[in-house]
């Protein structure tokens, strides 16, 4: 599965500017955010759907969120950002 491309992400406008608010989060190139020096977040085209992967609470791997509907992508934040807050008690 490719990595999203730049065409891909134009359609995930609003959430990439809600991502890009989140304190500690760094986006090295379009859609791929890093924390603390890793990889945290980045998304790809799944045959057309759209879903993030996001790092693990205990930074082993990742998780996958479908983010082509509003709700997925509330939950992508939200979970993004209860882990970086975790990430900042480290």
């Amino acid at each position: 599965m490719a990595h999203a491309d730049d065409a891909a992400l134009q359609r995930l406008l609003p959430l990439l500017r809600q991502l890009r608010s989140i304190s500690g989060l760094r986006e090295m190139k379009p859609g791929t955010f890093y924390l603390n020096g890793s990889a945290f977040i980045h998304f790809h085209d799944d045959a057309g759907a759209l879903v993030a992967d996001l790092k693990k609470a205990g930074g082993s791997g990742f998780d996958r969120y479908p983010v082509d509907t509003p709700t997925g992508q509330r939950k992508l934040v939200d979970d993004a950002k209860r882990r970086v807050g975790r990430s900042d008690e480290d």
